[in-house]
């Protein structure tokens, strides 16, 4: 009991890293560049503290500042952080659905061959938090499933580490370990070729379309991910509980 305690608090803490640091760096560097350090460090003790109580919801809104600062000083130039997807917003969506019942098909595969070797893979934590959870509990995890964690995730993941590791090792090398990296942070074998795809498919959109455009994307991914949750907790409320 004490080593699962263990790992899950070790989980917590790299994903803490990983999703709240690199936010608070770059709010650092834009928004507090004229603070002094005692009220830099203090402010960032104070997000932190929010973080860990309200899990993504502080780096959410760290993230909607960075991209109010972005928006207010490029009113010409648009780079692919606030560029606008305009027009291509039906072409991206329809882009999504496909994504999403690919996905969905070889995931479905992907268990079967590995219930196949005697796997027996677990749903992902926040999967369980779903079917387990108050419906009060449902709504807030849905928040930070659909809303949060796609404009979070894609500003880390696509925005800060995609684009950074691309002017170093090259897009595609970079599309590849960032995915790779994406995927190793939800913790789940199940999952794993539907995140890692996910991390590859919104590489793509981010340098053709822009992050907006990765936003949605993962946005509708989760989304439709959410609603199937929610209503097998109504069907089937002991559901792989």
């Amino acid at each position: 009991m004490n080593n699962i305690k263990l790992v899950d608090l070790l989980k917590d803490l790299i994903i803490l890293t990983f999703l709240a640091i690199p936010p608070f760096i770059a709010f650092r560097r834009r928004i507090l560049k004229r603070a002094n350090k005692l009220v830099s460090f203090i402010i960032f003790i104070i997000y932190m503290a929010l973080t860990i109580f309200t899990q993504n919801l502080a780096p959410f809104i760290l993230v909607m500042l960075i991209l109010h600062w972005h928006n207010k000083r490029q009113s010409d130039y648009r780079d692919n952080l606030t560029k606008p997807i305009g027009s291509k917003k039906f072409e991206i969506v329809l882009y999504s659905i496909t994504f999403k019942f690919i996905i969905l098909l070889v995931t479905a595969l992907f268990v079967i061959l590995l219930m196949k070797f005697g796997i027996n893979p677990e749903s992902q934590d926040v999967v369980k938090m779903f079917y387990e959870g108050s419906w009060g509990r449902v709504i807030w995890l849905s928040l930070i499933t659909v809303l949060f964690a796609p404009f979070l995730e894609e500003y880390v993941f696509r925005h800060i580490f995609y684009r950074g590791f691309s002017k170093k090792i090259g897009k595609t090398l970079s599309a590849v370990l960032t995915s790779v990296l994406f995927m190793i942070l939800h913790f789940n074998i199940a999952s794993s070729i539907g995140t890692f795809s996910l991390g590859i498919m919104n590489c793509i959109l981010y340098e053709k379309y822009g992050y907006r455009a990765a936003v949605l994307n993962h946005f509708i991914f989760n989304l439709t991910s959410t609603i199937v949750i929610i209503a097998l907790k109504i069907v089937n409320p002991v559901l792989m509980q």
